[in-house]
């Protein structure tokens, strides 16, 4: 009787072991890492701005999303949807240089923007809009590495 109570325990204390670790991969997997962006301008109204920061998602395959941080603002900038939206600051938790967020959080509201400009300037890329009632225009300068790969020696 205790030979064959021992397998039976085993196997349910392995169930729960992969039950809990399921629940921990799920669990980071509906978080965002947002990694801060270096040597990137940014512009408003054609003047610099002193206290901000400028993040992507680590691991963004589509990399069309930005978070802008400007001064106490958050401002998530989708240049494929061609959106911005205003988010808490309770939304993230700040880990060292990087803040994490739950994918699904809500935005507290979208930003009406228009004259979007999307454009590779050679070294760069540049991403503009205007923030339609502040009246703002947002300019970012985000450097591209060179592509070496058809230089001839």
């Amino acid at each position: 009787m205790l030979e064959t109570t021992q397998p039976r325990t085993v196997r349910l204390w392995l169930a729960g072991l992969l039950l809990l670790a399921t629940a921990m991969a799920a669990g980071a997997a509906d978080r965002v890492t947002w990694k801060r962006l270096n040597a990137v301008m940014l512009k408003i109204d054609n003047k610099p701005v002193k206290v901000w920061a400028l993040y992507h998602a680590e691991k963004d395959k589509k990399e069309h999303r930005l978070l802008l941080q400007l001064g106490t603002r958050y401002l998530m900038i989708d240049t494929q949807l061609r959106l911005i939206t205003e988010y808490a600051r309770v939304a993230f938790d700040k880990k060292g240089e990087t803040y994490e967020m739950e994918r699904d959080a809500k935005g507290i509201q979208a930003l009406a923007s228009e004259d979007w400009i999307l454009r590779d300037v050679g070294t760069s890329y540049l991403i503009h809009a205007k923030l339609k009632e502040e009246g703002r225009a947002l300019e970012i300068q985000l450097p591209k590495m060179p592509d070496f790969r058809n230089v001839l020696w």
